[in-house]
């Protein structure tokens, strides 16, 4: 009898730690339509203070914002998803390198082209890093599907 209730008393310790993790970045994703075969898909991220994530084009050090798209052969992605936001640069003692970071809002845009007129989906996944001046979280990723109408 005593080794169930430490059992259970490990489990609901176990399910509380985890349930308490810091999710800092609530995602939001939709598709803008700018003509008939062309969309620009908007992936935003709304940070609470004081976190913040990382660019898609950090090289070195902590783990970049990279954002895939599955497979759907009516739609072709056009280059490099841009960042909107306000990108701050500083030397990151922890990284011994200098590091660049969205803090409080970054909307993440890629154009994308259909082949041919028709409704489809656009499906992928996010993965980024979030720190704060005394942590970072381990990697988070986040998947995705927007309608193409």
């Amino acid at each position: 009898m005593k080794k169930i209730v430490i059992l259970f008393c490990s489990i609901v310790f176990a399910l509380n730690v985890n349930a308490q993790r810091p999710n800092p970045v609530k995602w939001t994703f939709e598709a803008v339509k700018k003509s008939d075969k062309q969309y620009e898909i908007q992936i935003t991220a709304a940070i609470e203070s004081p976190w913040h994530i990382y660019s898609q084009f950090v090289k070195d050090g902590p783990i970049p914002a990279k954002i895939t798209y599955k497979i759907n052969p009516l739609v072709q992605i056009k280059g490099l998803a841009k960042e909107i936001g306000n990108l701050e640069k500083k030397f990151d003692k922890n990284f011994n390198t200098e590091v660049a970071y969205f803090s409080n809002k970054v909307q993440f845009t890629q154009l994308v082209n259909l082949k041919v007129a028709s409704k489809t989906k656009i499906a992928g996944e996010i993965e980024y890093g979030v720190c704060n001046e005394d942590r970072c979280l381990p990697p988070a990723k986040v998947s995705f599907e927007i309608a193409l109408q």
